[in-house]
């Protein structure tokens, strides 16, 4: 069965990425993390860093982050909806890996290739997933969408953007570690407010 090497998921903190990654991968560890501990404020600082670097290389790590649904692509997700992640663009100019490096760590940008596993995001009873996989949009804040990153996101038609779920992809990459990444779709913040 799918989703079975999920040992470890990583949850943004709240009910709905919660009770997703709860399940999408039964019996796997749940970590909760705030929105700024998945989003590293310098490069091998915080508890990103030192989850990811003591998973084995090729080890597939669970994702829940929270996205919202963007333009004509997106108009048919509905708030609670999981989508799987194939792939992302990232749009927001800085990175978990810019900025200053320790000494003798290797400067290699690590290849993206493969570092999504969509299959693994499997529904479960109760669990509603969108499809086999989409590109997500990597943008700085959701709340703000920069003028470039609003234009960027319009004119390539991605469904979904997070502010969460790169700086994860690129942490792991630099590990050797996959994801089985699924986005929670929320309601606009006009909903929410």
């Amino acid at each position: 069965m799918a989703g079975e090497a999920v040992s470890l998921v990583l949850a943004v903190e709240g009910p709905a990425c919660r009770s997703a990654g709860a399940a999408l991968f039964p019996g796997a560890r749940l970590l909760e993390l705030t929105r700024e501990r998945l989003r590293p404020p310098a490069p091998f600082e915080g508890p990103l860093f030192a989850l990811l670097a003591e998973r084995p290389r090729g080890a597939v790590v669970g994702l829940v982050v929270p996205v919202l649904a963007m333009g004509d692509a997106g108009k048919g997700l509905s708030p609670g909806e999981l989508v799987p992640v194939a792939d992302h663009v990232g749009l927001e100019g800085r990175g978990p890996l810019t900025g200053r490096w320790p000494a003798g760590v290797p400067r290699d940008f690590p290849s993206m290739t493969g570092i999504y596993q969509p299959a693994d995001v499997r529904p479960r009873p109760g669990a509603r997933v969108y499809s086999c996989g989409v590109v997500a949009a990597g943008v700085a804040d959701v709340r703000r969408l920069s003028r470039f990153e609003a234009r960027a996101v319009r004119e390539g038609g991605w469904p979904i953007v997070s502010d969460t779920l790169v700086p994860v992809a690129v942490v792991a990459a630099y590990y050797g570690v996959k994801l089985a990444a699924c986005g929670v779709v929320q309601a606009p913040l006009s909903e929410r407010e």
